[in-house]
Formats: structure tokens, sequence, C-alpha cells
């Protein structure tokens, strides 16, 4: 039986350059053999695509990019080709790709930018499709769809760089709408990143105008108190949900505790309402909370989770018996017989 060519993609000129060499190392270290032909493609911080030919601990360690053997590559936008071309001696050289595994996190990754290329490419690639991963990258844009779709979210506001010039106004429209203290977050980067707490409007102006350096819309939420989960969804046509897992200090429990059945029930049915009406397929992890009020509420959406072996999604997935090696295998299937329909 012919082995399946697999473009894995890496790296990437985002700020979750790292992150993804560690999620494409974790990937190649559990599906070399037999069954692959692994074809590994580096993006720089830069943005320049690079062919790489050497041993797996390069790119966990991010020494890749150091390598000899490196060589640039395209991946081309011509059907006819189905693949990527390197450049040898001069000369380029068509490799023909089965599969295209994007682990591009961030910008150009999960913002449509490579899902178009594959398209472009006729290639099946792994993952969600442009609109949804446009959509799920702009949290001002998920906030919109989900409350419209009746999901219970936090109170929230957005704030647009067009109103950079009165924003005094949209400070005073944000304390109408919502109470300190508030979160802050640019809308289409990693909350971690130019994020904060505002208890008052001193600390809201810094933190709006630090989110502004990372994105041109600015999300602005109520802060809630409570527990916090985790759920992930898997599939294109029929979907189905993992059990609740809880973050707690001491990291992921699954199933979460102490939550009735009802409860369960009502936020895996959610999730999956969530992920169709924002477009998705293959794969999402949803961040939800409880209040102390009791309420449960829907926050942000990753249609690019951390696919490492004790990562958040693999964890919940593992957790319904879809161990790791057994979920990459079937995020590659799922995706040939997407490609085929």
């Amino acid at each position: 039986m012919a082995k399946l060519r697999l473009l894995i993609l890496f790296g990437g000129a985002s700020n979750e350059y790292e992150h993804s060499c560690s999620t494409a190392a974790a990937i190649l270290h559990t599906l070399q053999d037999d069954q692959y032909e692994i074809v590994p493609v580096g993006i720089s911080k830069k943005g320049r695509w690079i062919y790489f030919p050497g041993e797996i601990e390069e790119i966990g360690s991010g020494k890749w990019i150091e390598n000899p053997d490196c060589s640039p590559a395209i991946l081309s936008p011509d059907p006819a080709h189905s693949g990527i071309l390197i450049m040898e001696d001069g000369n380029y050289t068509l490799k023909r790709i089965d599969v295209v595994f994007s682990v591009l996190q961030g910008k150009y990754g999960e913002d449509g930018a490579i899902q178009g290329l594959c398209e472009l490419s006729h290639l099946p690639y792994v993952g969600n499709g442009i609109l949804g991963s446009a959509v799920c990258r702009n949290k001002a844009i998920t906030h919109s769809l989900l409350t419209a779709a009746g999901i219970p979210m936090p109170h929230w506001t957005a704030v647009s760089q067009r109103n950079l010039n009165r924003l005094e106004h949209e400070y005073e429209r944000i304390e109408e709408m919502l109470e300190y203290p508030v979160y802050v977050k640019p809308a289409s980067s990693n909350s971690s990143i130019a994020s904060g707490i505002a208890a008052n409007r001193a600390e809201l102006a810094a933190h709006v105008k630090r989110a502004f350096t990372q994105d041109s819309t600015v999300l602005v939420e109520e802060l809630v108190h409570g527990r916090e989960f985790r759920i992930g969804v898997f599939g294109y046509d029929l979907p189905f949900a993992s059990f609740v897992g809880e973050l707690t200090k001491d990291g992921l429990v699954v199933p979460a505790e102490h939550l009735d059945d009802t409860t369960v029930l009502t936020i895996r049915e959610l999730a999956i309402t969530a992920y169709q009406t924002l477009e998705c397929r293959s794969l999402a992890l949803f961040d939800l909370y409880c209040t102390e009020r009791g309420d449960i509420l829907f926050g942000e959406v990753n249609t690019l989770p951390e696919l490492t072996e004790h990562a958040v999604y693999p964890e919940l997935m593992g957790d319904l018996g879809m161990r790791f090696r057994y979920l990459l295998e079937k995020l590659i299937e799922q995706a040939v017989e997407h490609a085929d329909r």
C-alpha cells in the first residue's frame, strides 16, 4: 500500500511560532512510520518557506532553520502541481502532496490565509476552512454570531480603530454598558498578548491603547469570576463534543467534577451549536465558564488548538477513547474524505 504523503507546515510569521514548532515535533514523532511519508516545511519568523530534511529534535528546539540541508520551498497554488516546489541546485523540483497538515498558529495560520492557499492548490488539508478560520480568529465577529445564535456569553463590546479620535466617548460608552473590572484584549490575537484587566478609566485607556498595537479591533468584556472549563468538538457533518474538562491549579480534570448531568448535556449541545454556527469543521476547542451565580457562559473558540499529546484538546478527546495517534489519523482521514466530496 502506498504511503500517504503528508505536508507538515510549521513555524510562521506570528508570535506563536514556538508553539507551532512544538506541535509539529509532536506530530512528526507520532506519525513517523510506514503509513506516512512526511514532508516538513517550515516558515521562518520573516515568512520564508523552507523545506527541512533534518531531525525532528531540531524542530522542537527551534534550531531547524540553521540546518545546512534546508532548501527554499513554495506551496504551488497551481492545482496541476498538487504539491510543493523545492529549490535544488538552482532549479525547482516538484514533490507531490496528498494532504496538508498545517500547524501554523496565529496570524496567517488560523485566519483563513493558509486555508485559502490550500483551496487554490486543490489540496486536502486538515482543520477548519477559510470561513470558519476567519470568523473564529476575530473574537468580535465570533461574539456577535454566538450572541445572535442564543449562546450565553459574557457581556461585551468592541472598540474599532476607526474611533481612535474619539476614544473618550468610547470609554464612556463602555462604562455605560459594563461595570469594572473589565477584561481587555485584541480581537484577532492570542488573548495572552496585549491583554489585561482594567479596574478604572485610566487602566481601561492604557489596556485599549496597548491592545491596538496588536489589532485594529479591541474586545472589552465583563470579568467573569467562577470555574473555568474546556470542551472539544470534532467532525464535519455530524460533529460530536467531548466531555467537559475543568482547568484547575493542578491542570485539566476530565470529566469536570460536581457538574450535574443536565448541565453537562446542555454544555455539550451548546458547544455543537456554536461549532456549527461558526462554520467550524474538523476540530475546535471552546473556553467556557460557570459563574458564581451558576450561569454557564461561553468565551473563546480555538480552531487550531495545540496538538501535543498532553495538551487540552487531545486530553479531552483521549477521554472519549481517541488516543493521540488515533486522533491525528482521524483528522487526516477526514480531510481526505471531505476533499473527495
